[in-house]
């Protein structure tokens, strides 16, 4: 009886070792999957999750950039997340956001970033024209665009087939710039 007791003693002790070392390796673990995921990929996240249950695309999208960005009657806020546009870990951000969005409406919130950002470019003053022009003409400005491209060609076909209609509007707003 005294072996049994001992013998469950023994298991009891291993069962607990084994436990708290598996709870330290997925703490370690998830904590360097952390690191690597880009910072704005949370942000997205957040973002994305406040805005899902929106009755259509274009609600879909405001939310979602109101979640991101703060009010986009805010110039400066629209300006931000045009630009977000053109940063790396944003497009990777959208990306994950893409492929992990239901299929019934993957298109249609594409459709939906594609008229926001035409819309932008139709809204811009003069002056906040001529201020983005600057900006992207810039050493950091095309550096950035530089980046972003090749960013996006980095994609597969499937996907780049699939945004293209917000490519379009970013094109045709940087063109509009020149």
């Amino acid at each position: 009886m005294q072996a049994k007791t001992r013998s469950r003693g023994v298991f009891w002790r291993v069962a607990g070792i084994t436990i708290a070392v598996l709870a330290v390796v997925g703490a370690v673990v998830a904590y360097r999957i952390r690191q690597r995921l880009p910072p704005e990929l949370m942000q997205d996240i957040r973002a994305g999750i406040a805005a899902r249950n929106a009755p259509d695309a274009d609600a879909r999208f405001q939310k979602y950039l109101e979640g991101r960005y703060g009010s986009q009657a805010d110039p400066a806020n629209q300006q931000k997340a045009f630009l977000d546009f053109f940063n790396v870990d944003h497009i990777r951000a959208l990306q994950l956001m893409v492929k992990h969005s239901p299929e019934s409406q993957r298109q249609a919130n594409i459709n939906a970033s594609a008229k926001w950002v035409e819309q932008y470019r139709q809204s811009l003053s003069p002056q906040a024209r001529a201020d983005l022009s600057v900006r992207l003409q810039s050493p950091a400005g095309r550096a950035m665009l530089q980046k972003a491209t090749a960013q996006y060609n980095s994609q597969d076909v499937q996907y780049r087939g699939q945004t293209a209609p917000v490519i379009s509007q970013l094109l045709k707003t940087i063109g509009s710039l020149q």
